[in-house]
Formats: C-alpha cells, structure tokens, sequence
C-alpha cells in the first residue's frame, strides 16, 4: 500500500496540497488491517510525503516542504 500510494503521489495522481483519501477509505480498497494503514500512514509522514492535519485529514506535501523536512533530517 505504501508504494502504490507514493507512486500516486510521484505520477501526480495525488497532488501537491490535495487531501489523500481518509485511512478508512485506503482500508476499504486494499483490504487491510486498520494498524497496518496508521503503520503506512506513518510510513508516509516520515519519508515527507503527507503531512497530517488533526481533525482535517492528510495532505500530499508541496516539493518546498519536502525540502525542509530533509534539511531538518541532515541538520539531526
């Protein structure tokens, strides 16, 4: 699931500040267990490919903040 959705991100299906679909809805079309979509969703977070937003939803990042989250990676 993890690679299918960065591919998404990657070919532009999913767009820089576009929502991506609710974990709920990534469980229903890979068939899932819902620990291992927060696990991917994690997943995702850490590699700068989503940020989340509490109550909002997750969101693709911009390539300016995917930038700064790995400035912040090689300053650690």
């Amino acid at each position: 699931m993890r690679a299918i959705i960065a591919e998404r991100i990657r070919t532009g299906e999913y767009k820089p500040g576009e929502r991506i679909p609710s974990l709920v809805d990534l469980i229903e079309e890979f068939g899932i267990a819902n620990a291992t979509g927060q696990k991917v969703m994690r997943a995702l977070r850490a590699d700068g490919l989503i940020r989340t937003e509490p109550g909002m939803g997750s969101f693709v990042t911009t390539p300016e903040e995917r930038q700064a989250a790995e400035d912040l990676r090689l300053k650690d």
